[in-house]
């Protein structure tokens, strides 16, 4: 009882209102941020690349392991992730009818095209005869599926004239710089690009 009068005599005094002040501009809401579209996948050019055309076969994986590539003076390749979206990839009937083999990877030398094969030929350990080129930059290496592989690092470029390819953490991108063809892998798939 004692507390309930003590609090009946401590009446607290609101604050005195403030009038309003009118604003000369009304309240907008933010524009909601349109979300960047990614940009499109773009040719490989030879600004910045390492030159490697003194060898006759350049093999190297992407940083994870999962694309390898070979290059040579007539054309340059890029086996498949064992992940990518294969739903846009022609069937093998169309690509090496009567073969007996899978669509395994996309080339280019004088057009760009899927290519069939029954193996990886393209495989870049670090003890084998095509990673030379390799051995005196100082790029790392990835180990994938029991394999020590040589890598091209993302945002490094080889040219294996006339051919560049430029790993990316959105794939491989490899061109023919006399025709301005190319592609592009990734886990998403196949992109065909030209100038």
């Amino acid at each position: 009882m004692l507390a309930l009068g003590w609090l009946a005599g401590c009446a607290v005094t609101p604050p005195a209102a403030t009038p309003a002040t009118p604003s000369a501009a009304t309240p907008t809401a933010s524009p909601t941020p349109t979300p960047s579209k990614p940009s499109a996948p773009t040719l490989p050019t030879k600004t910045d690349a390492l030159d490697v055309s003194s060898f006759d076969n350049v093999h190297f994986a992407s940083p994870s392991g999962r694309i390898w590539c070979a290059m040579s003076a007539d054309w340059t390749l890029c086996h498949f992730p064992r992940d990518m979206n294969m739903a846009k990839v022609p069937k093998p009937s169309k690509v090496c009818p009567g073969s007996g083999l899978d669509v395994t990877g996309v080339s280019i030398g004088t057009k760009t095209e899927y290519f069939c094969s029954g193996g990886a030929e393209a495989l870049p350990q670090t003890n084998g005869l095509n990673v030379d080129w390799w051995k005196s930059t100082g790029f790392g290496s990835v180990k994938y599926d029991g394999q020590k592989l040589a890598i091209l690092p993302y945002g490094k470029k080889l040219l294996r004239s006339p051919f560049v390819c430029q790993s990316a953490e959105a794939g491989i991108s490899c061109s023919n710089l006399d025709t301005h063809k190319g592609f592009r892998v990734s886990k998403k798939g196949v992109d065909f690009l030209k100038k």
